[in-house]
Order: C-alpha cells, then structure tokens, then sequence
C-alpha cells in the first residue's frame, strides 16, 4: 500500500527496531499495517537477532498488506538461495517484497566470514549478485561467469511474474554504489540532509526519523526524552567507526558533534548517542508537514523511517502526513 500525498502514491517502510526482543519487531509490523504503510525494513548481519527472511514470512503471514523489505547482502547468501526466497514468498503470499541491497558490514564481521574485498569490490560482487538474480527470476536457464560468481544452467522455478519482481533500494553514496544503482535501475536512497529542503539529487528515497507534535517545543522536549545524551554510548559510537567504510555512516559521524539545529528541525542526537542509524527531524505537525510536502515535490516517493517505539509516535506521524496530504491538495 501507498501513502497519497497531494496525488502522489508515496511508498512509506518502517524501520524495523534493533532490539532482542522480537515482541517489538512484531509492535512495529503491526503499527505500520494499522497506518497503511507500504512495509518493514528487516535488517541483516551477524548481531540481527532474527534471519530477515524469516521475519518477512512473519510480515506476510501476520498482515493482509504490508511488504517485507528485506537486506540482502552477498556475504550471507548466494544469489539463488536469495532469488528462491523471493520466488517462495511470492508464490506462497501473492504479495510483493521488496529487497535492500547490502554491499558490507562491520569490517571485524567481514573478517569473521572471511571476506576481504575492498569497498569496491564488494560493489563489483554485488552487481554480479543482482545481475544473477534479476536472470533467475525470468525462469530461464542462467549462465554468469563472473569474478566472484560462476554459474551454468541454472534455473529458478517457479519463475517469478514479471509483474512482481521485486524493486531494489541502495543505500550506498559512494560512485561503486551510483554506479549499481544506475546500472539495475535500483532506487537510489540517502540520509535526510542538514539542508533540509536540498533537492535529493538522484536518489528518490530518503530514510531519517521523525519525533512530530503539536508545537515546535512539545516535540523537542519529547524527543530529548525518547533519546536521551548518553556519555558512554558517544564513547562507543565513536569507538564503532573504526570498524566501518560505510561512506554514509563516515559521513555523519564528521558533522555529529555540530552544534544541534534547533531552529531547523535536523537532529543528530539519536545517531551520537547511538541510538539510531540515521539523522532525525524533530517539529511540529505543521513543519513536518512542509518538509515531507517538500520531499515530495522534488520526486521523493519512497520514505524510509525511523520511528520511537510507541503507538503514540506513529500516530503523531500520521497526523503529519494528513497535514502535507491536505497542503499539497489545496497548492494543486
């Protein structure tokens, strides 16, 4: 499902809670359905707490609508063990899935499996990844001989129908990434900028979080309650980027310990203090409403957020995005 702002279908994901408790992973199914959002991002790698493949059955098994957006990332999965998944899950649920494309992890995880290719060559193995897949999915006989793979005859059935093959979202900022996303047509995501209201460029998904309220001062003074300063956590959060390339995660660690935006609206807070992923925007209903009406206009139609876990939070969101539904309306 879709969210419709100013006639525009906008595609909204839930970020899924990094948490060890899966009865908050299933809360935020549940908030997301009740909203009519599109679907649940579903994280991979070695410290997730549950296989992504396996929440996204619970994601389909548990609603009538939502979609899985399930990571992938090569080192944990050959691309017909990936291309199987996607084909089961279509055929057993009739159901789009949508698939985030991982080129990396921690670097002392890749370490653990094994893997030592440089940044741009887990690009490389990546493209190959997709191009395997995207072959497979046709249910045609499949031959690639690749660098880092090399296959010959193979065939996926059931075929996937066209129709419902799934679309792929890259996160990368890097040239190795924009150079996968243009090649596969992948929709290209980033981070919610500092300059709020810059066009996105290439990249037609924006994920960031959002702490909405009546007033600029109420959601403020929740947000400082939903995630606050942690000494020990900016400790660790610093310690942890030594154990990344991430371009992205690099990138707004250098602009972290700014002095925070309060007039804007642009938060840091939750990333410093390591409570969360990616930048945040903290603002009333109103402004919310201008920055996601804002997004919108300059052809942002996928949104990937970040939401505290409380149904409260979710409906303070919704309220948001009925404020930009109705400014987009009367502009049109």
């Amino acid at each position: 499902m879709t969210v419709s702002i100013g006639g525009r279908e906008v595609r909204v994901f839930a970020i899924n809670p990094r948490t060890r408790d899966w009865r908050e992973i299933q809360a935020c199914v549940q908030r997301s359905a009740r909203q009519g959002w599109t679907g649940v991002l579903l994280f991979t790698g070695n410290d997730t707490q549950v296989e992504p493949w396996l929440a996204a059955q619970c994601v389909l098994a548990q609603t009538e609508s939502l979609s899985p957006l399930v990571a992938v990332n090569p080192v944990y999965m050959h691309p017909f063990s990936a291309a199987k998944m996607v084909s089961s899950l279509i055929h057993l649920y009739g159901r789009k899935v949508f698939l985030n494309m991982v080129s990396g992890t921690v670097l002392s995880h890749l370490e653990a499996l094994g893997d030592h290719l440089s940044h741009d060559e887990r690009y490389e193995r990546l493209g190959e990844y997709i191009a395997i897949m995207q072959s497979l999915w046709s249910g045609k006989p499949v031959s690639f001989d690749g660098r880092h793979y090399c296959v010959s005859h193979l065939q996926l059935l059931p075929a996937v129908p066209a129709e419902t093959w799934p679309e792929l979202l890259l996160a990368g900022q890097s040239g190795a990434a924009q150079r996968i996303c243009e090649r596969f047509g992948a929709i290209g995501m980033c981070m919610l900028q500092p300059a709020l209201e810059r066009a996105p460029g290439v990249s037609r998904a924006i994920s960031f979080g959002i702490v909405a309220r009546d007033t600029r001062e109420e959601a403020w003074n929740a947000a400082r309650a939903l995630f606050p300063a942690d000494r020990e956590a900016q400790v660790l959060l610093d310690m942890s980027m030594a154990n990344t390339d991430s371009a992205w995660k690099q990138r707004l660690h250098s602009v972290a310990h700014l002095p925070e935006l309060t007039e804007d609206g642009y938060w840091l807070g939750p990333f410093r203090n390591f409570q969360a992923d990616c930048p945040y925007f903290v603002g009333s209903y109103s402004r919310t409403a201008e920055l996601l009406s804002g997004l919108v206009e300059k052809g942002v139609d996928v949104l990937v957020l970040d939401i505290p876990s409380q149904d409260a939070d979710y409906e303070h969101v919704a309220r948001a995005f009925a404020l930009a539904a109705a400014r987009m309306s009367l502009a049109t």
